[in-house]
């Protein structure tokens, strides 16, 4: 079992390489490293979802594996749908966790983040002997607190976690996609949920669905305008 380290510390380390902080996880004696990542937090409509990626040292100790993946805001839906795949194969596991629209309203999105990360390291095969994550703190009672590091744009410096922030962001989005033809007129199969100006006058001329987050501003507003009429 690794030595636990720092707990659950969010810093901004400096640019120091590539694969360098799984590294020295590995130095440390980690055999296997869960990246940990979420999508979806700032939409107005559809589930937050979060993925736990789970590599070994014979990924992360070669440079050539995976050597295109990062932050999945920073390339092109193409790119993602092809890292999807290679991620798929390279990873040991992989597990998805979501809250739907109703929880977010219900736990506020900070939560519900928690809650999918929580959700997606259960749901693996295998307790990882370390886990990253992305700027979130896990509650000390999840089970994964004395092992976790959170680090600022963990999904630009760690392998584990760009991997996570594809997987999800893919997931999501073919989700999304799916939903489309459920509620039509809101765009989901190209916004995904964001509040784009297509989706903001949307849900202007059609009011909110059931997959919108009505706790959020522009829902309330939307629904405020709407009582006032």
């Amino acid at each position: 079992m690794a030595n636990p380290g720092a707990r659950n510390r969010i810093a901004s380390p400096p640019a120091i390489g590539r694969l360098a902080i799984e590294a020295r996880l590995l130095r440390e004696g980690a055999l296997t490293i869960a990246g940990v990542d979420e999508v979806g937090r700032g939409c107005l409509a559809g589930p937050v979802y979060a993925a736990a990626v789970l590599l070994g040292p014979e990924v992360l100790r070669n440079r050539r594996r995976l050597r295109r993946a990062t932050d999945s805001k920073l390339i092109s839906a193409r790119q993602r749908d092809d890292l999807f795949n290679e991620i798929t194969y390279a990873a040991r596991a992989i597990s998805v966790g979501a809250l739907e629209a109703s929880l977010v309203d219900r736990h506020g999105i900070a939560e519900a983040v928690r809650r999918a990360m929580i959700h997606a390291l259960d749901g693996l095969p295998e307790k990882p002997d370390r886990v990253i994550v992305d700027s979130v703190r896990l509650p000390e009672d999840c089970g994964y607190a004395d092992r976790t590091l959170s680090l600022d744009r963990a999904e630009t410096q760690c392998l584990s976690v760009a991997a996570a922030s594809i997987y999800a962001k893919v997931t999501r989005d073919r989700e999304m996609r799916r939903r489309a033809g459920q509620h039509p007129g809101y765009g989901f199969e190209t916004n995904f949920g964001y509040g784009t100006r297509a989706h903001r006058r949307a849900l202007a001329e059609l009011g909110p669905c059931s997959e919108h987050r009505r706790s959020f501003a522009p829902l309330r507003l939307t629904l405020e305008a709407a009582e006032s009429r």
